[in-house]
């Protein structure tokens, strides 16, 4: 298959996983600089100190504040030449920031400081092109130094010396830069080393930055012009921690439309950590992925099982770090596979994670302790990566009336979920009868992964308007997630969801089908439509009597989930077009049987028994999960209500399921067919009653 395809194939293969870092490439017009032989060196005098004025430019992001405090310490410290300090920022930012101004100051408490002004930025204001902007418009001293998000971290401080007063000469000077004519970094040195561009914190000239640029290798090549020298910069470092900063490398974003500033009380910020197996994976995944995870407020590192120390145009600010080969002897690892770990708190970023927790004995705890999610995917498939990564929006609806401890569970179930960086907005529907507790939990609940809309009727409608009515997509790309009050969820479920929506939505032609209305959150036990009554129902036994080849695989049904389930928006709408054609009668009796033999047509207040009767006009399907032992992403307590009216323990038992927890997130790839979800044509077919199609 040709590579273009592989990569269009579906990033629901990789389960929602993922991030980190972009690749530097270098631009035509630039060339390899010149060789050690060359006289430039003649141009730097470490012994002829700065004569005029050095400005500091530090670019301040949500990731950077917490360390921004010691980064202005060293600054203003009495050995810097620092004459002013620059601090741009967000305005969403500006208090936190002039705070942290406030504090350093009084902590380094000297008596001659350097002027510090704040100044507000464009929400993407730590841009290569906004902090050039900033300095060709803002500074007028004579050399500036430009930080970026990490300060002074990794530095010895004979290297921060070398920044905070650097030597007199024209030629940018830092202890990071790259060499674009293999797109490697500069090995670093305390020998002076040419680089076609430099990474920050440097040293330059001011008068080298009075043109737009767009990226630091867009600095590299103006520099060369104006120094007519085929360099855009001199590397020097002495003894710095991060002397594999080849391999753990911050990065701008250079190209492409900025991101728009996400407010803090919109995300629940996390950590995404990554374990590649090689440079090329980091290629696949970085724009689609990592970057949005990024730029929606997550902290994202990744660890590249490479030698390979390349860059290209960076496409956000991420940390990566390269474990050299020659250290894999006793990898518990699978280096051919992606590994990605979602932390709620990450505990440990050091010495290759401490030799990546001493070779990976425990190496998921070391990282995150005991909140994560740990999901392990072959590298082929990381391949079907696309675009699509950010395309569908995924909404929740709850749907409530008068159960406030079930209402509870559930919204705690929702909180206790990984939403893989997104924004997922939650809608809560509460019917005209809702009680005074439940009215007060909906009040004070708080979600970070989106906003929150309330929805009360004002008339009692009972259950079909209140289901049907919860949601309405506004395009194609918009999914709805129906969830009533007595189901409670996995806290793996939104990655069920997405991993199919993007496999069987927006994966290869061959793979989508407008057949398939939705999926199921639910792992069925029981069929209810049978004419006979309830009968138990295993998918795996039934595939294994019919000589199914993978009994584990996920199947195809026509019966609509009621107990947490995505519907489509296509679909969605139709049933609101078929619902109000079949209530007002004008074509069909409300009494008119329309699916044969099916204990439905008996549930004249379900909004199922007209679904179902759509599902068998159409011969529509709903895609459900087949995990061991009914693992599912969501359960039943089969609560007292509108259809329920005692919940004996028999009644319980048939309808509970095992819920998959976080622990056992690695059961989301290892247990389907060939660790990927199946092809269309693949996937069994159950009918109404339980039995293939």
């Amino acid at each position: 298959m040709p590579f273009q395809r592989r990569v269009s194939r579906c990033l629901a293969r990789v389960v929602p996983s993922l991030v980190v870092l972009y690749v530097l490439f270098s631009e035509p017009s630039q060339v390899p600089p010149e060789s050690l032989s060359s006289d430039w060196t003649n141009l730097v005098v470490e012994t002829k100190s700065l004569s005029g004025s050095l400005t500091a430019v530090v670019p301040i992001t949500r990731f950077s504040l917490s360390a921004f405090e010691d980064t202005l310490a060293t600054l203003i410290r009495p050995s810097a030449c620092i004459t002013k300090v620059l601090v741009t920022c967000p305005e969403p930012l500006l208090s936190q920031t002039r705070r942290a101004i406030q504090h350093a100051v009084r902590a380094v408490n000297t008596g001659l400081q350097p002027d510090i002004t704040l100044h507000p930025s464009a929400p993407n204001g730590e841009t290569v092109s906004e902090i050039v902007k900033a300095i060709s418009t803002l500074v007028a001293t004579e050399k500036v130094l430009v930080l970026d998000e990490t300060g002074f971290d990794g530095l010895s401080e004979r290297t921060k010396d070398l920044l905070l007063c650097p030597a007199a000469t024209h030629i940018p000077i830092g202890p990071r830069g790259v060499i674009s004519i293999n797109h490697t970094c500069v090995v670093p040195s305390s020998q002076l080393q040419p680089a076609t561009y430099l990474l920050p914190p440097f040293t330059i000239s001011t008068s080298l930055v009075k043109e737009p640029m767009a990226s630091w290798a867009a600095m590299g090549v103006a520099v060369s012009r104006s120094l007519n020298r085929n360099m855009g910069g001199v590397v020097r470092s002495f003894g710095d921690q991060d002397a594999n900063y080849c391999g753990r490398q911050f990065t701008y974003l250079d190209r492409g439309n900025p991101p728009s500033y996400v407010h803090e009380t919109t995300v629940d910020p996390g950590l995404f950590f990554f374990l590649l197996p090689n440079y090329e994976a980091l290629q696949l995944i970085l724009p689609t992925i990592i970057c949005p995870l990024h730029r929606a407020g997550h902290t994202v590192r990744v660890l590249v099982h490479s030698n390979d120390r390349i860059w290209g145009p960076a496409s956000c600010t991420v940390r990566v770090e390269f474990l050299g080969k020659q250290n894999d002897a006793p990898l518990m690892l699978q280096m051919t596979y992606l590994n990605l770990i979602l932390c709620k708190t990450v505990q440990l970023w050091s010495a290759s994670l401490k030799k990546i927790c001493n070779m990976l004995n425990g190496w998921v705890q070391c990282l995150c302790g005991n909140g994560y999610v740990y999901v392990s995917v072959g590298i082929e498939h990381l391949l079907d990566l696309n675009a699509d990564w950010n395309t569908p929006r995924i909404e929740l609806s709850v749907i409530t009336q008068d159960r406030p401890r079930s209402l509870r569970r559930l919204l705690s179930s929702l909180t206790r979920a990984r939403f893989l960086g997104d924004s997922v907005n939650i809608r809560l529907n509460m019917e005209q009868s809702s009680d005074t507790e439940t009215i007060q939990i909906v009040r004070d609940f708080t979600w970070r992964h989106g906003t929150v809309f309330t929805h009360r009727r004002v008339v009692h409608g009972g259950l079909i308007p209140a289901v049907v009515e919860s949601w309405y997509p506004h395009s194609n790309h918009e999914y709805g997630v129906l969830l009533e009050d007595d189901v409670e969820l996995s806290p793996l479920f939104y990655i069920w969801i997405k991993m199919a929506i993007l496999r069987y939505r927006y994966g290869e032609g061959h793979d989508r089908s407008k057949d398939m209305f939705g999926i199921s959150l639910y792992h069925q036990k029981n069929t209810e439509l049978h004419p006979d009554g309830r009968k138990p129902f295993n998918p795996r036994s039934l595939f294994e009597a019919n000589h199914i080849q993978n009994p584990s695989t996920p199947y195809l049904s026509q019966v609509p989930c009621s107990w947490g389930a995505v519907y489509f928006p296509e679909h969605w709408r139709e049933f609101h077009d078929y619902l109000a054609n079949r209530l007002s009668e004008h074509q069909l009796g409300i009494d008119k049987v329309v699916v044969p033999n099916v204990r439905s047509n008996n549930w004249s207040r379900s909004w199922k028994k007209y679904f179902i009767e759509l599902v068998y006009l159409r011969s529509y399907v709903m895609l459900y999960p087949n995990y061991a032992d009914f693992g599912s992403f969501s359960t039943n307590h089969v609560e007292v209500g509108s259809h329920v009216k005692n919940r004996p323990k028999e009644k319980q038992d048939a309808f509970r399921v095992p819920l998959l927890e976080l622990e056992e997130s690695w059961r989301l790839v290892e247990e389907l067919p060939g660790k990927t979800l199946p092809p269309w044509d693949k996937l069994p077919v159950v009918n109404l009653t339980g039995f293939l199609s």
